[in-house]
Parts: structure tokens; C-alpha cells; sequence
């Protein structure tokens, strides 16, 4: 459910919100290159954002050993929990948010010792950290901001709340303040709209601050002019792909080239963030028409109490997923508007948004890539304590899928100890390959459940545009 929903909120002009979803996190970004470029009282929360780096620069700078008093206040001010309570970020299962503990600290310090020996004595943007240390990617940055700018945050969010008259509590919020001399977190007790599903506190955050990724960032640093030399040498193509290791291993030779990028890209007269009209990633609108789907298609009422009732009303779900794709225009939600196809992650979203209405209903948790050992596995459907079964959702023209069939399913119903496995197969495609990947999908899913001793289950699901009129009758393909 959305924060609009929950409160009953009808949005006007002055609503530049992300309307967050209070379960499921979105993997947007805080870009702190949007503060700047908003202008106005988000100009001076990018300025208080830089400073709190520039002090953070100076105690490194300051340093003598990794136990000194400096090392150690900056590691306290370069230490930043993940902001839960704004529901962005990579954060593997619901809203909980993992935390930025004291190794990505340490990454950060180390980041910045970097950049102060190559020259870099003050910093003009923080995401240059980011192309400097491998362990520090998108979701670090957007969490660095949301904690240094968080009283700015908590502010915006109180002044929705009041014009929409929804309820606030006081909750105790984590880093709700810092004081840079001290390098001292504060924790305060703020009123904030309450989470009713967690308990826990909500922030919102402008739009206009969100992006895929941050515009500075190490592949597009890669990928720039300035390193056309580098690429030549290597015989790669832009966009081609290469790992952040290396990435930063190339910045840490020319760091004055990750400088004058940021500087270059500062001055861009296209800066904007996430498109959520086109919702290129498909992070955003996968809960509305699944949700409608499920209320308008319920299914009989039934105990869920043991292992069969639970693969069995499974398969009611997994089928309605396939009708909703291929029958009620869902295929629409995973493609973009230039014909591109939207990430896997998509998908999963979208057999997220069925599957969760009807489980709710039947009491059945679903959680989503929880981590088993070998890597997280896309769904986890359980009912008490012995009823539980896996699911995988695979493009069928993706590279790892007969991986995902043979060696990470089997694995990880193993590491689960469950019995029973779904696998199911998006196609995009019409190309021989994936017509001879579904012809072998049946075999090859009976080989495996014989093999693991599993019972695994597969559904193949159409999400090619339907073949218009014109070229069904003049016996085109799709």
C-alpha cells in the first residue's frame, strides 16, 4: 500500500512527493546533484551537505593513524545507518534497511585519503568517494545524503502531513542531527506519520531529488571523453562492461579526470531525475493494476494450512499472474515506450503485486529475496511453521537462465529445506532461441526435480506486445 493510500491523500499541484510504498522499498536514489540543481532551500542542503564533507576531509587530512582522535571523528561522521524510514535503496527484503556500519565508514576514509593525495585537498561533490572505493556505490551515497540533510527531510515531511491532515507520533529517529565539531550524531524525538504496518516512522522526499542512479557515477565516469585513451587501450566500447574494481582502479590513477567530469557535468543544462511517467525500471507502478487485477479476480475461499493447500493456491496465483500478463495488458508494465524492455526486476515486481493481495488474504507472508546462503532467491511464500515453497521469475532470454533452473533453485530450496519450487519464464522474444528454450523447458525442469529430489513446477508467461490485426492477416510473426 502507498503512503497516499493509507492516509486517504488527494494529491494537488503543491504534491512533489514520492508517494513511497510502505512495504516493498524502491531502488531510486536521493542524486545529491538534483539538490543543487532545485535550487532554493535544497541548494543549501547540497551546501550543508558539502560541508559536512569538507569538515569530514579535514580530519582525514588530519590524521596520523587509524586510531587517532581525527581518523576516528571522521569515521563517526562517515558513518551512516540506511535511512529506513524514506523506503529507497537496494535494501534485499521489505523496508528494514540494513545500515552503513563502520567498514563503509572505513571505505569512505579511505576514498577520501585517496582524493587528498592526488590533490583533491577539498571535495566539490561527494559522489567522487563513490569512483574513488569500490565498496561505495549508488545506495551509500543516497544514504550519506538522506542522513546529512535528514532535519531538512523530517521538516518537509511535517509541512505535508499538516496540509493533508494526517496523524503524526513522536518517534525516536536516528541521526536526526549532527554537530560537526563534537562529530556527534544525534538521535531526536521528531512527530512524523507512523508506518502501520512496521511501526516505524515516514519520511518523504521531492521527486525532483530521486534518480536511478546518482548523475555522478563511476560507469558514466568510465564511459566519458576524458578516458577515450583508456578504452582504446583496452579495446572496450562505451557502455561496454567492466568491473567497478577496475573503474577504480583507473580513478585512483587520474583522479583529476573524475574532477573535471563532475565539474563538466555540474554545468549540464539536461540534468533531470527519475522519469516517472515512463518508469523505465519499472519500480514504480507495478502495485495499481496488479492490486485491481486481484480484487477483481478473487479466488475461492480455502484453509491454507498444510504444504499441498499451499502449492496448490500457488498455482491459482501463478496463473492469474500469466492471465494479467498476457490477457489484461500486463506485458504493457515491461516495456518502455521506445520498445526497450524494462529490467527483470520488473517482472518480479509485477508477479509481486499479484501474488501479495491473494497470500494477504489467505494469511501466507511473502518475502522477497531472502538471502539462503548461495545468493537471495526471488520469493518465499511460507504458511507456519512447515508450509513454504520458493519462486524464481527469469526473462527467458537472460544469459543465467538455465542457471537459474539447474544450480540456484535447486540450491536454494536445499538451503531452505523446502520441497517445492516455481519457475517462471517471461518471454520477450520471438527468435528461435527462445521457442527452442520453451521447447526444452518442460524436460529440463522434470531432469532437475528428479535429480534434486524437488517437486518443481514452471509456467511460461507471453510478454510480447499482442500481433495486431494488419499482420495476423498477412501471417506475420510478432
Amino acid at each position: 500500500m502507498r503512503f497516499s493510500e493509507q492516509f486517504g491523500i488527494e494529491r494537488t499541484g503543491e504534491d512533489d512527493w514520492f508517494d513511497p510504498h510502505l512495504v516493498v522499498d524502491t531502488k531510486l536514489f536521493i542524486d545529491p546533484l538534483l539538490l543543487l540543481d532545485a535550487g532554493g532551500v535544497w541548494a543549501d542542503a547540497h551546501r550543508e551537505l558539502l560541508d559536512h564533507f569538507v569538515h569530514c576531509y579535514g580530519l582525514v587530512a588530519k590524521a596520523t593513524s587509524n586510531t587517532s582522535v581525527s581518523a576516528k571523528a571522521a569515521r563517526r561522521l562517515l558513518t551512516f545507518p540506511e535511512p529506513f524510514e524514506v523506503g529507497l535503496g537496494y535494501t534485499a527484503a521489505g523496508t528494514r534497511g540494513s545500515g552503513s556500519g563502520d567498514s563503509y565508514a572505513i571505505r569512505m576514509a579511505d576514498g577520501i585519503a585517496v582524493a587528498i593525495a592526488a590533490g583533491l585537498a577539498q571535495p566539490e561533490h561527494i559522489e567522487e568517494i563513490g569512483i574513488l572505493n569500490e565498496g561505495i556505490g549508488p545506495d551509500r551515497i543516497s544514504d550519506a545524503t538522506a542522513n546529512v540533510i535528514k532535519a531538512r527531510l523530517i521538516a518537509y515531511t511535517q509541512e505535508v502531513a499538516r496540509r493533508h491532515s494526517v496523524p503524526m507520533e513522536a518517534h525516536r529517529v536516528r541521526n536526526a542531527r549532527v554537530t560537526l565539531d563534537a562529530a556527534r550524531w544525534h538521535t531526536e524525538e521528531v512527530e512524523l506519520p507512523t508506518n502501520p504496518g512496521s511501526g516505524r516512522p515516514v519520511i518523504l522526499v521531492p521527486e525532483f531529488l530521486l534518480n536511478k542512479l546518482p548523475t555522478l557515477n563511476a560507469d558514466d565516469w568510465f564511459d566519458s571523453h576524458f578516458n577515450e585513451d583508456i578504452r582504446l587501450a583496452m579495446n572496450l566500447r562505451v557502455g561496454q562492461a567492466v568491473s567497478k574494481a577496475d573503474i577504480v582502479s583507473w580513478a585512483r590513477k587520474y583522479p583529476e579526470r573524475v574532477r573535471d567530469w563532475a565539474r563538466e557535468q555540474t554545468s549540464r543544462e539536461d540534468l533531470f531525475g527519475y522519469d516517472f511517467s515512463e518508469d523505465p525500471l519499472g519500480v514504480v507502478q507495478w502495485d495499481q493494476a496488479t492490486s485491481r487485477h486481484a480484487a477483481e479476480h478473487p479466488l475461492a475461499d480455502r484453509a491454507v494450512a498444510t504444504q499441498d493447500d499451499l502449492v496448490e493456491l500457488m498455482g491459482q496465483i501463478v496463473e492469474q499472474f500469466r492471465h494479467f500478463i498476457e490477457d489484461q495488458r500486463g506485458w504493457s508494465l515491461l516495456w518502455n515506450s521506445d520498445k526497450s524492455e524494462k529490467p527483470e526486476e520488473a517482472a518480479q515486481l509485477l508477479f509481486l503485486g499479484v501474488a501479495q493481495p491473494y497470500l494477504r488474504y489467505f494469511n501466507v507472508e511473502l518475502d522477497r529475496e531472502v538471502e539462503l546462503g548461495r545468493g537471495p532467491v526471488d520469493f518465499k511464500a511460507s504458511s507456519g511453521t512447515t508450509a513454504r515453497l520458493l519462486i524464481e521469475v527469469k526473462k527467458l532470454h537472460n544469459g543465467k537462465f538455465w542457471k537459474g533452473l539447474r544450480y540456484q533453485l535447486p540450491s536454494y530450496l536445499t538451503s531452505d529445506s523446502a520441497t517445492h519450487g516455481w519457475f517462471i519464464a517471461i518471454q520477450y522474444r520471438s527468435n528461435p532461441g527462445a521457442r527452442e528454450r520453451l521447447r526444452q523447458l518442460p524436460a529440463d525442469v522434470a531432469l532437475v526435480s528428479e535429480k534434486v529430489n524437488k517437486t518443481i513446477r514452471h509456467q511460461a508467461v507471453d510478454a510480447r506486445p499482442p500481433v495486431s490485426a494488419s499482420n495476423i492477416e498477412d501471417g506475420s510473426d510478432a
